[in-house]
């Protein structure tokens, strides 16, 4: 381990001079090993693989400390953290550019209102012509059960009707599904508006005190 000590004293023993510079010149390294013990030499000993190296000048100065290798653990956490922090990147990449469009789109606060309501009517339009048709399909099945009720079992009168009642039902459910989409994206329509007007704002209140958007 303790190398330079050995050298010194061939040198001395072969009765060779020993040069003035050599004690200034000598990089002792020092580490401690996972029990606690410290250790010197002209190399690291063994022992330290996992541990911060020091090295020392031959006037005991530290000139460089050489950080331990990360262990799998610390490695696996930087993964994670620049995962995370491409990710957080990536979304406020997405934002910025949603924020563009927004600005764009927009030259008044009043203009998300103008447009959001305007899809409103035109979506209620349409459920409207929809309830329209329910009810006299509607009240042809009232009427068409009724008949059923009272109708000779076994003819063909009564399967003639049995298979317009089931048609009639199908017809009801293919309107009644379609006017709760509808609702729905009514419903989306006004979420989608509420968030635009604030964030439209929010960058509206920014620009004009200056601040940038995050």
């Amino acid at each position: 381990m303790k190398k330079i000590p050995i050298l010194l004293a061939v040198i001395a023993a072969l009765g060779l001079a020993v040069p003035t510079f050599t004690v200034e010149a000598i990089n002792i390294k020092k580490c401690q090993d996972a029990q606690g013990k410290w250790h010197y030499g002209d190399q690291a000993a063994d022992e330290c693989e996992r541990s911060n190296i020091i090295e020392l000048s031959g006037q005991g100065i530290t000139t460089k400390v050489i950080r331990a290798p990360a262990t799998e653990e610390e490695l696996a956490a930087r993964e994670r953290d620049k995962a995370e922090m491409e990710e957080a990147e990536k979304r406020a990449a997405k934002q910025a550019k949603i924020d563009r469009q927004l600005l764009a789109t927009y030259g008044h606060e009043d203009d998300i209102i103008y447009i959001r309501d305007r899809k409103l009517v035109q979506i209620e339009s349409t459920i409207v012509a929809a309830t329209a048709t329910l009810k006299p399909l509607r009240a042809a099945l009232v009427r068409m059960e009724q008949e059923a009720a009272t109708a000779k079992e076994g003819g063909q009168a009564a399967k003639d009707l049995q298979t317009q009642i089931i048609k009639t039902k199908q017809q009801i459910a293919r309107h009644e599904a379609a006017m709760a989409a509808k609702r729905k994206e009514q419903e989306a329509i006004r979420a989608r508006a509420g968030t635009d007007l604030k964030r439209y704002l929010e960058l509206k209140r920014k620009s004009s005190t200056g601040v940038s958007g995050g």
